[in-house]
């Protein structure tokens, strides 16, 4: 009996020296996906990994792709592609100040909606939407993006990729 509670305590040792050790490895702060108190209704600069998608819970790595909106509140998210932004606001309703991404063609900050997308970009998530500031031929407005985004019309549906990619 003795032999069986020294087996039992050893093993509850083992087990909570795993825990210790596992927990150690966390950080107090935790997934960052929320710049808070943005009153100004600024722009945020990021670097990259330094806050997660509040869409998909990916790092923003890739901050040619990146959008960001900005509420009325003061809050701002992160999304690493605009495909994320799409998603998000389907089961999201703030009310928002700015909605911003990245333009491929000129790196600058523009407003989402008034941004010209491509269908074929190799985006973060696999979409395929990329925002350009400037239209080219077979770019589409933002209402058109966003209806294919919830279609399910994008680069992850293997014909829509068939067809988007062979042409």
């Amino acid at each position: 009996m003795k032999k069986i509670l020294i087996n039992i305590l050893a093993f509850v040792m083992v087990i909570a020296v795993i825990v210790i050790l596992l927990l150690s490895f966390g950080t107090d702060e935790g997934a960052k996906y929320v710049y808070k108190n943005n009153t100004a209704h600024k722009i945020i600069e990021i670097k990259p990994k330094e806050y997660q998608c509040s869409e998909c819970n990916m790092d923003v790595e890739d901050l040619g792709y990146m959008a960001e909106i900005i509420t009325e509140e003061g809050n701002t998210y992160f999304f690493d592609d605009i495909g994320c932004v799409v998603l998000w606001l389907k089961n999201h309703s703030p009310k928002i100040s700015k909605m911003v991404t990245k333009a491929r063609d000129t790196g600058k900050w523009i407003d989402a909606k008034q941004a010209w997308y491509s269908r074929t970009d190799a985006t973060p998530m696999g979409y395929g939407f990329a925002a350009y500031e400037s239209k080219k031929e077979g770019m589409i407005p933002y209402d058109e993006m966003r209806t294919l985004m919830l279609q399910g019309k994008n680069l992850h549906d293997p014909f829509v990729k068939k067809q988007l990619l062979s042409e």
